[in-house]
């Protein structure tokens, strides 16, 4: 494996760390060997609504609040508000904050266009500057949906409660207070799913998932129990496993944990860790992993396939958009090893509206040798890519749908084109059904490469 790549990779990684004391907080992707982002990997698992202002959002008055007199700077940002720049808020906002002591209006409007842009940390503190006055119930809003789009609902939920005592029918108290319990709520999952690509390769897998917290709402546990069947026209192969996931949200470092164990033929056990560094912008990951299932290959997953595996991930955001940093590094039980890296900038650019999201990457993949058990480019393979999500959602529902294209920069790479979509909707107040779907074209061993997948899941929800 050239040692140019891995340098280009760890230098490039490292590069958001410079100025992570500004980051926000944003989920790991799901482990793929495969390829670490989109391009040729699976289905983009997109966070559900996330960031986009709601309806109406630009406005300069609050009801009941007189408006105060206001300096031609002050101005500016109301002006930019009622336009919905909603970043150029945020940046000239928090300038102006550093200086003096805004309004408590204005005040609002810069912390919610931090919180609609994504910039989840600085709005934290702009909406704990209104604890007294008429809009503390609608900054305890705002900050509690600042918490739930970290992932920490178990620190929203109070909040909520605490703006619906004083306002019992404050509607957005509400619509916040019933996402935040879905998701502290014990749920069974049942997930089914299919893909295939131009090698005749198929797969179907089905997975039950139990997943609770603790009454504090910051231990989390999973039990889960999964088959797949991968087939080939010539061979067949397939396992059953049981797994148990732990991740404690109070705990330093915050670490989440996970075994596995197949109940069929292999009995081999997998344990992985993750923990949260540099408060949370940057996570690592060690462990010992199913690799024949990763793979999803017959010939990996008869063959048992392990690998030891290594991971790093960085977030951090930009004026010009959030850059996210991955690299994994697998040691695989047949000798081989395989060294996956990505750089993806969500832009904050918004050409066409709020709900679509423009985005770039790089992501490269590189092997010790080529084995017919899994994709694992000898010459190494890396694609640039760019593309477009939107996103639409509400209550009871959400939906996304992406599109990308790229070129190859190196090895077994050229163009390539993948496209996806998926969604969810609660048919009660606790039974959801969701799907993703994705499909992708690019260029493989010399050869053109078709793959496409598709899930389906059912949740339940135990109030």
């Amino acid at each position: 494996m050239p040692r140019w790549r891995f340098v280009f990779l760890t230098v490039f990684l490292c590069l958001p760390l410079a100025g992570v004391a500004d980051s926000i907080s944003l989920p790991n992707a799901p482990l793929d060997p495969q390829n670490a982002t989109t391009p040729n990997a699976g289905p983009m698992l997109i966070a559900p609504f996330r960031y986009i202002p709601p309806a109406g959002a630009a406005t300069s008055e609050t009801p009941g609040v007189p408006v105060p007199t206001r300096s031609p700077e002050q101005q500016r940002i109301i002006d930019l508000n009622a336009a919905g720049d909603y970043r150029a808020v945020g940046t000239e906002g928090l300038a102006l904050i550093a200086k003096e002591k805004p309004d408590d209006e204005l005040q609002l409007i810069v912390a919610n266009s931090l919180a609609w842009t994504g910039r989840l940390k600085e709005a934290i503190p702009t909406y704990q500057g209104l604890t007294q006055g008429k809009l503390v119930n609608e900054a305890n809003v705002g900050l509690a949906n600042v918490h739930r789009w970290r992932g920490r609902d178990e620190q929203a939920a109070p909040l909520y409660r605490t703006v619906l005592a004083s306002v019992p029918d404050h509607a957005d108290a509400l619509e916040g207070l019933e996402l935040a319990t879905r998701e502290l709520s014990p749920r069974t999952t049942l997930s089914l799913g299919g893909a295939s690509d131009s090698s005749d390769i198929q797969r179907r897998s089905a997975t039950v998932n139990h997943r609770w917290r603790d009454k504090s709402g910051t231990n989390i546990m999973e039990v889960e129990t999964s088959g797949v069947k991968d087939s080939l026209p010539n061979i067949q192969a397939s396992q059953q496993d049981v797994t148990l996931r732990y991740e404690g949200l109070a705990l330093a470092l915050k670490p989440s944990l996970e075994l596995s164990m197949p109940t069929s033929g292999d009995s081999t056990l997998y344990g992985s860790i993750r923990i949260q560094l540099l408060e949370d912008q940057v996570s690592l990951s060690a462990g010992r992993v199913n690799w024949g299932r990763m793979a999803t290959n017959p010939n990996a997953l008869a063959s048992r396939l392990a690998a030891s595996h290594l991971g790093l991930t960085a977030v951090h955001p930009f004026s010009f958009g959030t850059l996210r940093g991955r690299v994994d590094y697998f040691d695989i039980s047949d000798n081989n090893q395989i060294l996956s890296g990505s750089l993806h900038l969500a832009s904050t650019w918004r050409p066409i509206g709020n709900n679509f999201k423009p985005f770039v990457g790089v992501e490269t993949r590189d092997a010790k040798f080529s084995s017919p058990s899994y994709w694992s480019p000898e010459q190494g393979s890396g694609t640039l890519y760019a593309g477009l999500l939107g996103e639409w959602g509400g209550t009871d529902w959400n939906f996304y749908a992406s599109a990308q294209s790229g070129i190859g920069l190196y090895g077994d790479a050229g163009k390539s084109w993948s496209v996806s979509g998926g969604g969810k909707r609660w048919l009660s107040n606790d039974v959801a059904v969701s799907m993703n779907f994705w499909s992708m074209a690019s260029w493989r061993d010399n050869s053109a490469y078709r793959a496409q997948s598709a899930t389906l899941d059912l949740e339940k929800l135990w109030r």
